[in-house]
């Protein structure tokens, strides 16, 4: 949407991030798989009744149970187009919101981690594949994406990172060159620390200059301790400060972000710019060429295997 005042143009975007609960009740898979999808039936509709723009669920928001199990039974891919999307299509067409749901599915033939980006008219705009999945992902089938794509909603540009895809700042370095307004990052991160997370999240704003979206889960009242789910899902400014979070409970948080407002800095240059401008004019690709070495890679893995004996 874009309005006028005092002459300064506006792009205000309404965006909501679910934080879904962590523990789904119920004594059977079935049973919890049906309470998950209630919990994001009711979410969705407490985000489309604030009029949300875009929408951003937490990664694996399909599996009840969100972090790592054992039993493989637990993992049963959803179809992409399917039932659980279609109802999520439905849910975006009646309220008019672009919704980004991460899910653990099949599409195009190919079992992997994919975040679905699905329009308000109900079609689904496109499917980013987590680009770095874990090992233990690649146990149960999960094909790793080969792109970074960003995609043209109708409010915003977004580029999506998955969980593990934000330890790398080139992922949204290349997000931010190729176009990306919003970065949408859901995740599962839970024990590896708190101040670590942090730290990152806000840093990929500030790399950037763009607005950064978390989706992650919750718990009820008091019953959280370290170790567990970090949640607080929110939003990033573009100079890194959190202009909302969720905490550790579990509902929905809403905010504006004003597309059009820029963080203004020297950085580089003698005047004032568009940080985001200015980190792409002033860098330098001619030495970063050893990122893309595919033999750091493989000396790493080779390291990696030799210090484990």
């Amino acid at each position: 949407m874009i309005t006028s005042h005092n002459h300064t143009e506006h792009r205000i975007v309404r965006v909501s991030a679910i934080q879904l609960p962590a523990v789904v009740d119920g004594a059977t898979i079935e049973e919890k798989s049906r309470n998950n999808l209630q919990q994001i039936r009711t979410m969705l509709v407490t985000a489309g009744e604030r009029k949300s723009d875009l929408v951003l669920l937490g990664e694996y928001s399909n599996i009840y149970h969100r972090s790592a199990s054992n039993d493989p039974a637990e993992y049963h891919p959803d179809e992409i187009p399917g039932e659980t999307t279609n109802m999520v299509a439905g849910m975006a067409k009646e309220f008019r919101m672009n919704v980004v749901f991460p899910m653990f599915g099949t599409y195009d033939g190919k079992i992997s981690n994919y975040a679905v980006i699905i329009d308000r008219n109900g079609s689904i705009a496109g499917c980013y594949r987590k680009t770095h999945v874990t090992e233990q992902e690649q146990s149960l089938g999960m094909i790793p994406g080969d792109v970074l794509p960003v995609y043209h909603l109708d409010c915003c540009t977004i580029g999506c990172m998955t969980c593990m895809d934000i330890e790398y700042p080139e992922v949204a370095q290349i997000l931010m060159l190729q176009g990306a307004e919003v970065l949408l990052f859901p995740h599962v991160q839970a024990g590896w620390g708190e101040v670590d997370w942090e730290i990152r999240y806000r840093a990929r704003a500030i790399d950037t200059g763009l607005y950064l979206i978390s989706s992650s889960y919750g718990y009820r009242d008091g019953t959280w301790v370290p170790g567990m789910m970090i949640g607080r899902s929110g939003i990033v400014g573009r100079d890194g400060l959190i202009i909302a979070d969720a905490g550790r409970r579990i509902g929905v948080i809403t905010t504006d972000i004003d597309i059009a407002s820029r963080r203004i800095t020297g950085f580089h240059f003698t005047e004032k710019f568009d940080r985001t401008l200015a980190v792409i004019a002033s860098r330098r690709p001619e030495l970063y060429q050893i990122l893309s070495e595919p033999n750091t890679k493989t000396n790493a893995l080779r390291n990696l295997r030799r210090t484990n004996k």
